[in-house]
């Protein structure tokens, strides 16, 4: 019994030490990248997909808090920051946010869109990423089967001309996200993600800077850092092919798959995502602690 009111004191105390979130934006020149940064320990940046932003990490946060320090941030024209939505700025975007915090690096996770930054990130900028992970990444440049001339984007004119509401309509009704059956919180969650959206990377287009290159199939291979593919079981087809070639390019890939998860797979299955995310994070740690073997 005492014990284990010991225990339960020190996980109190423990708890009780955790430092408050630190929620501030910084000027990367022509946007401001409002971020949050939580926990100690090595750097992890989550990275957020399109109609997006950093809230819908809460549930990766609570889990990874307390062993990681978690940085989340908006990208450019989502959430609380500003700026016109702009790919090719994104990655510069990550690389001032880590400086004006003094991260010399970190593990980069990036989700769809994000994961687009994410592996242009660590392709423009090696030496600040120490491992990787792409969780429903679309095609990069130059991937097979893709048309050469890709058909134009509909969700453009679906908001201008009829709104957002029409704009979730049409995107749900292409069967893009799979909803798992006798699921709430992934309806809750997905609500709120849409209710946080306001359409402006799509009612104020502007050309892209082209300040960063995007990562093509030929710079797979220069990625040397350990990297996850994390996919859902119910991904779209060519998404999973994705997930397969990235694991088959990259030098030092694995892939895990989520069981009754599409696209959202941390909104339908929060701890299974979270449990495989730790996994491959504690490995990083690990491998990077373990004494090199003599040559």
């Amino acid at each position: 019994m005492i014990r284990r009111l010991l225990v339960t004191a020190t996980l109190v105390g423990a708890a009780s030490l955790r430092l408050p979130a630190q929620t501030a934006s910084v000027n990367v020149g022509d946007a401001s990248i409002h971020y949050e940064l939580s926990g100690t320990g090595r750097t992890v940046v989550l990275i957020h997909g399109w109609a997006q932003d950093l809230t819908i990490w809460d549930d990766q946060v609570a889990a990874l808090s307390p062993r990681y320090r978690v940085l989340r941030y908006d990208r450019r024209s989502y959430g609380s920051s500003t700026g016109h939505a702009d790919p090719t700025a994104d990655p510069d975007d990550l690389r001032i946010l880590l400086d004006s915090l003094h991260i010399p690096s970190a593990i980069v996770l990036g989700l769809s869109a994000g994961a687009r930054t994410a592996l242009s990130f660590a392709v423009a900028f090696p030496e600040r990423v120490s491992a990787l992970v792409l969780y429903g990444s679309g095609p990069p440049v130059g991937f097979q089967p893709m048309a050469a001339e890709p058909a134009p984007n509909p969700r453009f004119d679906i908001a201008k001309n009829y709104g957002l509401d029409s704009l979730r309509k049409w995107v749900e009704g292409t069967g893009f996200h799979w909803e798992p059956p006798n699921n709430p919180g992934y309806r809750r969650r997905v609500d709120r993600m849409w209710s946080r959206y306001d359409g402006r990377d799509l009612l104020d287009r502007r050309a892209p800077s082209g300040r960063v290159r995007a990562s093509g199939m030929n710079d797979l291979a220069k990625i040397r850092v350990p990297t996850l593919i994390v996919v859902g079981d119910h991904e779209r087809p060519l998404l999973r092919l994705v997930a397969d070639t990235l694991t088959q390019r990259i030098p030092n890939a694995r892939q895990v798959v989520i069981a009754d998860a599409g696209h959202g797979i941390h909104f339908a299955q929060p701890e299974r995502f979270n449990a495989a995310l730790l996994e491959f994070l504690d490995g990083v740690a690990r491998a990077s602690e373990s004494p090199r073997a003599p040559k």
